[in-house]
């Protein structure tokens, strides 16, 4: 084993002997999951200080992605950022050293790397505070597929250690924007519009029809992401901060003009999260994006072919909101 992961075999081993056991809900899991990462951050604070010295300044480290949503499933890969406080050389060093360090220490604890590099190791995900402010704006001017993929993905980080203000600053900056800038909420919903259906003309499951995977369901791109795309996107218009897509829904329930629309998608994403864990490959990153029909009995399938119509809907009602946000412009 390498020198370097020697402190980190403890967290490792626990982890391998204890995630059986939090499978037993998706609150304990995330409970598994929180922890796991608290710990990976303690032991490499540690390291670091005895290797480097202490951090030249205040920084806070946060993850995205399901993780940022409280919504990881059993395997879950990683996506996490640092900002920190001080703009100089010697800053971006050390907390250089110190995102990659994270990175090879969640990943031989068993979370994969990022396939897209969302991680603390990439520069892009590692800034000072000044230089998050103008890489937000910076992606928010480009008005690329990649720089509002980039935009969707930050509006879901939470901070896990350090300062949650320095990253609810950063999305004040989105808000505004969009205030101003209300087309960007267009190229948004364009960014995440595209979805792959999950029954068809006759009612059928429409499954995977060749691979590993032949014969299940795309759980995570026929109904999870649809639901966190079109949440995101209505808690964005409404300006609400919390990251969860079941605490956001939550808080649009709040408003009245949501309450009757929210509800039975709420009760609908907390099963779709309960059949992953049931019914889903807990046995691999890639397995557990995917459900096997097979498993589900008579009243499981006619419930997830009730929610992937509601997901349709929401769908709607989410281009009619961005739609009103335009019209309220003129």
């Amino acid at each position: 084993m390498d020198g370097f992961l020697e402190p980190y075999q403890s967290i490792k081993n626990w982890h391998d002997v204890n995630v059986i056991t939090h499978q037993i809900s998706t609150e304990q899991l995330q409970v598994f999951h929180e922890f796991v990462l608290k710990t990976v951050f303690e032991i490499t604070s540690e390291e670091m200080m005895k290797n480097y010295g202490p951090p030249p300044c205040e920084f806070s480290w946060f993850v995205m992605g399901s993780a940022g949503r409280c919504e990881q499933a059993v395997i879950s890969d990683q996506d996490h950022g640092i900002l920190y406080e001080e703009e100089s050389v010697s800053a971006a060093s050390y907390f250089s050293i110190f995102g990659k360090s994270l990175v090879s220490a969640l990943d031989y604890i068993g979370y994969p790397q990022c396939e897209g590099n969302v991680m603390s190791s990439n520069p892009l995900w590692c800034q000072s505070k000044r230089n998050w402010e103008i890489q937000i704006k910076k992606w928010i001017k480009d008005n690329t597929w990649e720089s509002l993929r980039y935009l969707l993905i930050f509006f879901d980080a939470r901070v896990v250690v350090g300062d949650e203000k320095k990253v609810r600053s950063l999305k004040k900056i989105i808000h505004q924007t969009i205030d101003k800038q209300p087309a960007v909420l267009v190229r948004l919903l364009e960014n995440t519009k595209h979805t792959v259906k999950g029954i068809g003309l006759f009612n059928q499951f429409l499954t995977v029809v060749s691979g590993p995977y032949t014969g299940q369901m795309d759980l995570k791109t026929t109904a999870i992401f649809p639901y966190v795309n079109g949440i995101r996107l209505l808690s964005i218009i409404e300006k609400i901060e919390t990251t969860s897509t079941l605490a956001r829904m939550e808080a649009l329930c709040m408003c009245d003009k949501y309450t009757k629309i929210i509800n039975t998608h709420h009760s609908n994403f907390k099963k779709l999260m309960q059949y992953r864990l049931l019914h889903g490959d807990t046995t691999s990153y890639e397995g557990g994006h995917y459900l096997n029909i097979k498993r589900l009995k008579r009243v499981e399938k006619l419930e997830m072919k009730q929610i992937l119509r509601d997901v349709e809907k929401l769908q709607r009602v989410t281009e009619l909101m961005v739609q009103g946000e335009m019209n309220n412009e003129k």
